[in-house]
Parts: structure tokens; C-alpha cells; sequence
């Protein structure tokens, strides 16, 4: 797998007995390359990492002089250490892979650096940043932080391999939290920062991010109603930096529009200036996430002294070319109070302006709401692996949801709560579905059942009775052990609604007029309760809502991930439609 490891856990140690097995063969390796003995690659490591790592250290040294096999390949291209961590355990810990391309590409975003002071990666993994840093400016002092011990190592090694016999003010490996103060004081003092923060989003891991907001207060400055981890590192940057110093980010877009960063980028603005931003596609720079798009992004301390600019498709090829090609000016009016709109001229801005100017929202014109969620549509891998196997599970067989052309013979017993499903793939732009049509079948559970019926629900879900029950409503008491776990609102999916996809190239709003169940991958949209011809107001709504128009501005002024728009929440909600008085 082609890339540098980058990692930073919620706490868990991260370290396994390939990635030490690796350390040691690169620590023989570098013996032979310094001309010394093992130990003294060994006290040299230990002479730069600060932190509890004596033991660690330990093992390393005895697996290398044990001469255990643990090769990394092409290490000095970053394309190897990332390896040694399954993919669960990456996804579970926010892991991220940074190419030596990618490295260069993002520190190549910072000017010469007039700063005085060292530079610094808070999350720094195996150092792919800062050895890029070190290519550009060789004698600056490095510090890292990386929780993981045997990573910091690793850090360690590859930075002491790389300033072998020149002059450099010093390498610095912190094992510890990102998070927390600079050694020495060195907040307020550092010229640069560079970083792959670690992206472990607020949705499943909601008590994990509280407790790092306990530990760190104050970063409820920057939260908003939803708070990824990394918003407390871009934060966390921008605290160690002396005035004029710079920091250069890599991750996700998503936090330059999302509601929950909100409060991040009017912090960010009240301390310094966005200079730069650039993107490029994310199956270049993280395996995880083909076809989305990923952002680099340069910021400064206090006034900006460039002016500002942004770029798409960036090379990443290893090469930095002319870092003037393709730039293009960034608007002030682009990066205000609301959502950032970098890419947007002033044409194009003056546009957008107008329409919400005579428009209305689209939320004063209907309600929305997402589709079902069962909580267990059907059994995946997980379901199997975390229950050992031992219920005899078929993967992909059905619990609450079936993608069959009719209902699965089992669910005969429930026939009267058995509901067809429109779902996002399968629905077409402007099309009118006024007779019932299934994209799926759904166990429509939506509360107590008759007493009559439960020998029926124990025949057909009680199979799965432990997978239902190990939903969070249910161990909480809140629900039945067979009911779905956010049934919606029935009585508004049996009157005329709009439905369109959560995600999707393009707008595709449907009418239906079936009663039709909704999917969780979609938005269905109800008219008012005053509106009396609501088939016609939602006709005419569906005509405006799948024009170039909305298209144009939700691209501009909307949420995406990678090509694909976002229809929900504030972004559906905020959409001006315009000229609609007239046909309400």
C-alpha cells in the first residue's frame, strides 16, 4: 500500500510486533549505513524521543540485535511503514496516509519563512512532514509530537538517517497528546506547522471527543453542534505559532462549509488570515476515500502578508513545478461569517447574493426529514464477527430490510407491516410515482405491536434478537427490542412528499404519491399543513428544485463530498427558490 503513515489515537497504543520487527531491521540498516553499533543508532533515538520509552526501546534493540525479519520497503519514499496496522484499526484511530509527494506538495504551500523558530508537526506519525520540512529548510530545529510510542520512534530515526553529518539546530519526538503544551515553552514561538491532523469524526465516537474536550476546554471555543477531532488540532496549530508564523493543513474540505466548524473558522479568521488553498483528488493521498477530494490549505498568524489564493487538480508527482501556475484569486466576500466559498469569483458570488436576496428558503417552504433507519437493515461482517459466529448468520440475509423483487417468504407471518421503500439509486429526476412502486421491502415497525403479532415478530426477527438488541435505544430501554430504531414519522410519508437522494451528482427530486416507506440515503420533503393543493405545490417545487439553477448554487454555495452534492440539513434548508410566492 503506497503511502506514509500518519496516526493519532483517542488514547490506545497503536504499536504492533510487525511495526517493531520493522523498527529493528531499520535500525541494522542504519547501523551499517552510520558505520556504528547498534546501540549507538539506539542511544541516538533515545537522545531525541521524550517520554516514558526506555522499555520500548528496549525491544527494539533486542529485536534488532536478535536480528529478527521485519523489512519496510522503499522507506526512504515514506511507502512502507503504513502497513502494519490493519484497516480496522486505522479507520477505529483516525489513521492517515501522507505520500512523500503529498509532504512536499504541502510544505511547498509555505513562503521562505521569515519566522525565526522551529517547526512543528503536532500529529507527526512517522514524519513523512517533517521530513519534507527538513528538505526545504535543512537547518530549522523539528519537533514532533505522536502518541504512539514505536512511532515516535520511528520518526526519530528516519529525521536523525536524514540530517546525518550536517549542521541543524536540533530533532525533537515528543511521545504524547497533540493536544497539550509544547515543552520548554515553545507555544507562541514556533515559525511553522505542518500537519495531517488525524480525522476521527464526532459520529461514532461521540464519547471518545467528549473526553478530549474535558481534558482540553478550550477548545469549546471552536466547537460547534457537531465537532470533528480534527477542528481541535487546526486550533491546536494555530496556538503554537509566533506572530507571522505559518501552518500548512492537510485534510478533508468538509470543515470549510460544515455547520459544526462554524465557530472554527470565525476563531480562525479573529487570529490570523487563510492564504492558500488547494485540492486535489483523495485517491491520490488517501486510500480510504477514492473519487472525494482533499485540501491543502496554508494559514498565518495575524495579517496575511500574501494574498490569498486557490487551486484545483494540484500534481502530485514529487515535484514542486512553478507554485504560481494555476493559482487563482481568493475573494474577501468568499470566506465571511457563514460557510467558505474559496473557489467563487465575484461574479459568481454576486449571483448567489441575489437569488437568496429574492428567493426563500427552502425550509420556510417545507419540512424535511430524513428516511427510515433500522439500525440493522441486514447481517454484515460485523455482525458476524462480533458475535463469533456462532448464530449460523448467512452475511447480506435480511433483517429489517430486503432488496428482493418481492417480500422474502419468511416475513409472511408480518405481511400487514411489510412496506415498499424508495431508495437514493433507483430514483428518477422529475418522475411522479403515483402508484406503488418497490425499490425494496421494509419491516415497518414503528412502535409496540399488537399482542396477537409477537409470536410472528419472534418467528421471523427473532433470529436476530441479539443484533437487535444490541442497538443503543435498546440497551438504553427505550424501544423494543424489534421495533426500527428511527422509524420517522409515518403520517408524514403517506402524504404527497418529495423524495431525492442525501448524496448525488446532481438534483434528482421525485414526487411520490404512493406512501412509499423512505430509505435512510434519502430526504423527503412535505408541504406545509396551510398549503391545500399540495400535489400541485410540490409539482411545481420539484420542477425549480431539479433546475441548472439549484444545481449551480448548491455546488457553489452548498455541502459536497467529492463530486457529489449534499441534499440535507442546513444546506437543503438555506436554498433559495425563487420567485415561488406567486405559485404558492
Amino acid at each position: 500500500m503506497k503511502g506514509e503513515k500518519k496516526v493519532e489515537g483517542l488514547g490506545a497504543r497503536l504499536g504492533s510486533e510487525l511495526l517493531c520487527a520493522a523498527l529493528a531491521s531499520a535500525v541494522r540498516d542504519a547501523a551499517a549505513r552510520w558505520g556504528c553499533a547498534l546501540e549507538e543508532v539506539g542511544e541516538a533515538i533515545a537522545d531525541v524521543v521524550e517520554g516514558d520509552v526506555a522499555s520500548m526501546i528496549g525491544a527494539v534493540m533486542g529485536a534488532a540485535a536478535e536480528g529478527r525479519k521485519g523489512e519496510v520497503q522503499d522507506r526512504e519514499k515514506g511507502g512502507a511503514w503504513d502497513g502494519y496496522l490493519s484497516d480496522e484499526a486505522r479507520r477505529a484511530h483516525g489513521v492517515h496516509f501522507t505520500p512523500d509527494a503529498v509532504a512536499q506538495r504541502l510544505v511547498g504551500l509555505l513562503d521562505d519563512l521569515a519566522t525565526p523558530g522551529p517547526i512543528v508537526d503536532p500529529a507527526c506519525g512517522a514524519g513523512a512532514l517533517l521530513l519534507a520540512a527538513d528538505r526545504r529548510w535543512p537547518r530549522r530545529a523539528l519537533v514532533g509530537v505522536e502518541r504512539d510510542p514505536l512511532l515516535a520512534m520511528v520518526a526519530a530515526l528516519r529525521l536523525l538517517d536524514a540530517r546525518r553529518g550536517r549542521e541543524h539546530a536540533g530533532v525533537r519526538i515528543v511521545v504524547g497528546d497533540g493536544l497539550a503544551p509544547l515543552p520548554d515553552a515553545l507555544d507562541g514561538r514556533v515559525a511553522a506547522v505542518v500537519m495531517n491532523p488525524p480525522y476521527v469524526p464526532e459520529k461514532g465516537h461521540g464519547e471518545a471527543l467528549a473526553a478530549v474536550l474535558r481534558a482540553h476546554p478550550r477548545f469549546e471555543d471552536v466547537r460547534g453542534t457537531r465537532a470533528d477531532l480534527l477542528y481541535y488540532f487546526l486550533a491546536r496549530s494555530v496556538e503554537m505559532l509566533a506572530p507571522a508564523g505559518q501552518a500548512a493543513w492537510l485534510t478533508p474540505p468538509h470543515w470549510l462549509r460544515a455547520d459544526g466548524a462554524c465557530r472554527l473558522r470565525a476563531w480562525l479568521l479573529k487570529r490570523g488570515a487563510m492564504e492558500r488553498f488547494a485540492w486535489c483528488e483523495a485517491r491520490g493521498v488517501f486510500d480510504a476515500t477514492p473519487g472525494q477530494e482533499v485540501l491543502l490549505s496554508a494559514f498565518r498568524r495575524g495579517e496575511a502578508l500574501r494574498e490569498p489564493r486557490w487551486r484545483a487538480e494540484v500534481i502530485l508527482d514529487g515535484t514542486q513545478g512553478d507554485a504560481s501556475a494555476g493559482w487563482q484569486k481568493v475573494q474577501p466576500q468568499s470566506l465571511g461569517e457563514a460557510r467558505w466559498s474559496p473557489r467563487a469569483d465575484a461574479k459568481v458570488l454576486g449571483w448567489g447574493a441575489r437569488r437568496k436576496r429574492q428567493g426563500r428558503p427552502l425550509g420556510e417552504l417545507v419540512r424535511d426529514f430524513q428516511g427510515v433507519v433500522s439500525g440493522a437493515d441486514r447481517v454484515t461482517r460485523r455482525h458476524e464477527r462480533n458475535f463469533g459466529g456462532e448464530y449460523g448468520w448467512e452475511v447480506g440475509a435480511p433483517i429489517f430490510l430486503s432488496e428482493s423483487a418481492h417480500p422474502p417468504e419468511r416475513w409472511e407471518p408480518l405481511l400487514p407491516y411489510v412496506r415498499p421503500v424508495l431508495r437514493s439509486g433507483r430514483l428518477e429526476a422529475g418522475r411522479t410515482y403515483e402508484t406503488e412502486v418497490a425499490h425494496a421491502w421494509m419491516l415497518y415497525l414503528d412502535g409496540e405491536v399488537d399482542a396477537a403479532h409477537l409470536p410472528a415478530v419472534e418467528a421471523v426477527l427473532g433470529p436476530y434478537r441479539p443484533i437487535l438488541e444490541a442497538r443503543r435505544e435498546v440497551r438504553l430501554g427505550k424501544m423494543p427490542w424489534y421495533r426500527l430504531h428511527w422509524p420517522r414519522d409515518a403520517r408524514a410519508m403517506r402524504t404527497p412528499k418529495l423524495v431525492v437522494p442525501r448524496r448525488a451528482k446532481h438534483p434528482c427530486f421525485a414526487l411520490d404519491l404512493s406512501g412509499a416507506v423512505v430509505s435512510s440515503d434519502c430526504t423527503f420533503l412535505v408541504a406545509p399543513d396551510h398549503v391545500q393543493d399540495t400535489r400541485r405545490y410540490l409539482r411545481a417545487l420539484m420542477a425549480e428544485l431539479n433546475s441548472e439553477e439549484t444545481e449551480r448554487y448548491l455546488r457553489v454555495f452548498g455541502k459536497r463530498k467529492g463530486e457529489l452534492l449534499e441534499f440535507y440539513s442546513s444546506p437543503l434548508r438555506e436554498l433559495p427558490v425563487v420567485g415561488w410566492p406567486a405559485v404558492e
